[in-house]
């Protein structure tokens, strides 16, 4: 790692009070927000905390290179509590951050890992780390952040001198925080290995998203979904369909169709659009239509046919937000274009006892013999 010593930041004046710098991913902000509420109301406001995605804490100032602000303050921090929930997320931002706190040339910092998921980072894989959801760990941690003269490295006096080690105070504080703390963090999945049959996306929109997207009519309304909807998860059939070999989470779901469509640049888009009208009925909780709208994967290779289908909807009250599940369906058609029923490699009648549907606005296709007379 290299840092920048032009203006070397341990020339800054050395802050009147501690700094708690809380370095989290910005779809971690309410794990941040708890942490932060603790650390100002235990210590009664004698304590700044750093918190880049919040307007309430110190965060970086409009104007301000944003680097060189993180540098400042990292570098004047006693303490970086490092948020970290699945190593299947990016945490180079983060690493960076760790880093130039413990940079050798800069005054002591101690790094608080606090894990909020089954596995811990692997950089700190050896590190005494707290346990988010394991009230023994977040009792340790509340007894040393009151209660310890030297949790903060260039300070000698508690944070709460007059509190006993792990008395009564303690303890409530403790629990305090290891509710608030599981009412935030995201429940970890069951173990196993499982995977989806078809290529599976997950997108999401704010509570506030979705209460404008109410008061839209069904095209400013649809339009509304393509643009405020982003990706909460996505399996590595989904990245294939849209030609993508890595997508961040809570990325937008126009950078999904732009990537598509770079693919497949004479493709019908017909299929955006019922996915999105899908969306907007199901946020009214309603349920929505299917007209099969069909599209091809980048791959060339795959010469199956994919209609969206949004197959579940669930509210996340504690972050606020709708999950709308979506599944690619397989589908075969033939020479027409006709859909055939039943999905791809899956036993089939005899071709003459097998319907058809015709593609939307077009007569529907008869199996021999259907036609009375």
């Amino acid at each position: 790692m290299t840092f920048d010593t032009t203006k070397d930041p341990s020339r800054l004046a050395v802050p009147t009070r501690p700094l708690f710098f809380i370095s989290h991913r910005h779809a971690d902000q309410p794990i941040a927000d708890v942490l932060r509420k603790f650390v100002t109301g235990q210590s009664g406001g004698r304590i700044d905390v750093f918190q880049s995605s919040s307007a309430q804490a110190d965060n970086p100032r409009v104007g301000r290179e944003l680097q060189k602000e993180l540098k400042e303050h990292l570098w004047a921090a006693g303490v970086v509590a490092l948020v970290f929930t699945s190593r299947e997320e990016d945490w180079s931002y983060c690493m960076w951050e760790c880093g130039v706190a413990t940079h050798p040339a800069s005054p002591e910092t101690k790094i608080v890992v606090l894990q909020c998921g089954p596995q811990p980072p692997s950089v700190y894989s050896d590190a005494v780390r707290v346990n988010a959801l394991d009230p023994t760990d977040v009792q340790k941690f509340t007894n040393d952040f009151l209660t310890s003269p030297d949790f903060f490295p260039d300070r000698r006096e508690a944070v709460a001198p007059g509190f006993s080690p792990n008395g009564e105070e303690v303890q409530q504080a403790a629990r305090q925080l290891h509710h608030a703390l599981e009412e935030v963090i995201p429940s970890a999945p069951e173990e196993g290995a499982d995977w989806a049959t078809v290529p599976f996306l997950r997108l999401q929109l704010t509570y506030t998203e979705v209460d404008a997207i109410r008061q839209l009519k069904a095209v400013e309304g649809g339009r509304a979904v393509r643009e405020a909807a982003r990706v909460k998860d996505i399996d590595g059939e989904a990245k294939r369909l849209f030609g993508l070999g890595r997508v961040d989470q809570l990325a937008p779901f126009t950078r999904l169709v732009e990537a598509w469509q770079q693919g497949r640049p004479d493709a019908s888009t017909s299929w955006i659009d019922e996915l999105a009208e899908q969306i907007r009925v199901g946020s009214h909780w309603r349920l929505p239509r299917f007209s099969r709208q069909l599209m091809n994967g980048v791959d060339n290779a795959d010469r199956a046919k994919y209609a969206p289908i949004l197959s579940r909807i669930r509210s996340v009250p504690r972050q606020r937000c709708h999950y709308f599940d979506v599944y690619f369906s397989k589908f075969d058609t033939d020479d027409q274009g006709a859909i055939k029923i039943g999905f791809v490699n899956e036993p089939q009648a005899a071709p003459e006892a097998i319907p058809t549907v015709a593609p939307a606005g077009e007569p529907e296709a008869l199996s021999p013999g259907a036609a009375g007379g």
